[in-house]
Order: structure tokens, then C-alpha cells, then sequence
């Protein structure tokens, strides 16, 4: 991961510094912060909140004395992370989806695997590469997981029709907020302060600042330009739209 190190660091210092003001506002130690309101854990490969590997990186932080001292040892340590998907995922490309649960549901996910590559993984020269890869999903899907009953996804990205255009109308027309309180451990809210090439973008930097001045620790996503979205649909609507 050596090579987006840099381009994370602005990321990734955001991320830091939220976690040690929602420690302070919600009278957690910051280990514990770390794991409630970062991304931290995903993007250093690991999965577990007892894993050792990231037991010891929260050791180093808290014996770090300053916050340029915290983000040069999350810079390295991410140096060092394998580049890795949470292990119940099936990847295709950019997308990747998790088997269903005892209820039929099945979870889908989206990861930039383009990452600093022009045009964005978004843009409409790359939308036949997506619809290629959800194809590929779904009839995996139909094949591997005929339990399957719903899609469900829940992401900032459902507020884009970029990202939209790529399901069924009635998945996208489906998206409402996510339940409350909002998790914020993942990207499905954190991954709006970046750009397709990994770089944190002004204007929504700026806002999440400026909000921080007024934050409610009760609900925190709120500091957030954009909410997180849930969709869900038929898996039906999904084997149809994409002609698998």
C-alpha cells in the first residue's frame, strides 16, 4: 500500500482527529474511539477488534505525544498493510457481495479498485466496465446463493446517480437514510471526504470542519456533507435488469 500512503495522509488525519474530539465529547479512551468512529481497522486489513496487529497499532497511538507523531504512525503502518477485502466478501472487480443471511437478505458493496486511474470508476466511460462486473455478481449469484431473497446496500454513494445508474430503478428509488445512530467504522460515510484518486476533497473537508465547531456527539454523521443511503430490492429485480 506504500504508494497511496501519501495521498491517504490528509484522509487519514481527518479521521484522527475526529476520533480523538468524539473521545473527549463522549469521555472514551481513545483506542475505543478509534474503533467506533474511524475507518481506521478496514483500511489497515484487518477485521477483528482483538486482533493483535491492530491492538498493537492502538498502542502506538496512544504513545504517540503529538498529532503529526499519531498520523506518521498510521502512515506507516498502512505502508505495511496488505491489501486485503474483509474475508465473507466475493470480490468482482469494484463490487463485491457477501453471502445472504438465515433471512435471504445479501449484502452488495463497492470498493474503488481504480484508484487514481483517469477517468473514476463513476464516470460513463467506465460504466460498461461496471455493468460488466455486476453481471459477472449476480450470476454468480444466481448460481452460488439460491437462498438469496433481497439485495440490501447502504452507502453515501446511493445519493449519486453515477452510482445509481448502474441497479434497477426500483433499488435506487428504494434508498432511504440509515437507521440511526449511523455506524461510522466503515466507508459507507467516510468515503465521501475523498475522491476517486484517493485525495480528500476541499469543499467537503471544509464543511466537516466547520461542523465540527457544533458538534452533537449524539449523532456525529451529521458533521457529514452527505447521508448514508440504504437500498434494497428483489434479487429477482436484479437477475432481470442484468439479463442473468
Amino acid at each position: 500500500m506504500s504508494a497511496s500512503s501519501e495521498r491517504f495522509a490528509d484522509y487519514f488525519d481527518l479521521q484522527l482527529r475526529f476520533a480523538a474530539l468524539m473521545a473527549e465529547r463522549r469521555g472514551l479512551a481513545l483506542p475505543e474511539a478509534m474503533g467506533l468512529y474511524t475507518n481506521l481497522r478496514r483500511r489497515l486489513g484487518l477485521f477483528e477488534p482483538d486482533d493483535p496487529a491492530w491492538l498493537g497499532f492502538l498502542d502506538g497511538l496512544e504513545a504517540a505525544r503529538t498529532q503529526a507523531d499519531r498520523l506518521a504512525w498510521t502512515l506507516d503502518c498502512f505502508r505495511k498493510a496488505p491489501d486485503v477485502r474483509a474475508p465473507n466478501q466475493v470480490p468482482f472487480g469494484c463490487f463485491a457481495c457477501e453471502p445472504p443471511n438465515n433471512e435471504g437478505v445479501l449484502r452488495i458493496h463497492f470498493t474503488n479498485r481504480e484508484l487514481g486511474c483517469e477517468p473514476g470508476p463513476l464516470s460513463a466511460a467506465r460504466m460498461d466496465y461496471r455493468l460488466d462486473e455486476l453481471r459477472q455478481m449476480f450470476n454468480f449469484i444466481r448460481r452460488e446463493f439460491p437462498g438469496a431473497r433481497r439485495v440490501l446496500g447502504g452507502s453515501w454513494l446511493y445519493n449519486l446517480e453515477a452510482y445509481r445508474r448502474l441497479f434497477p430503478p426500483d433499488y435506487g428509488a428504494s434508498r432511504r437514510p440509515t437507521d440511526e445512530p449511523v455506524r461510522l467504522s466503515g466507508t459507507s460515510t467516510w468515503g465521501q471526504m475523498v475522491d476517486y484518486r484517493g485525495r480528500v476533497k476541499p469543499e467537503a473537508k471544509a464543511g466537516f470542519l466547520a461542523r465540527l465547531e457544533t458538534l452533537d456527539a449524539d449523532k456525529p454523521w451529521l458533521v457529514f456533507p452527505l447521508r448514508a443511503m440504504a437500498a434494497t430490492a428483489p434479487v429477482e429485480v436484479f437477475f432481470d435488469f442484468y439479463g442473468v
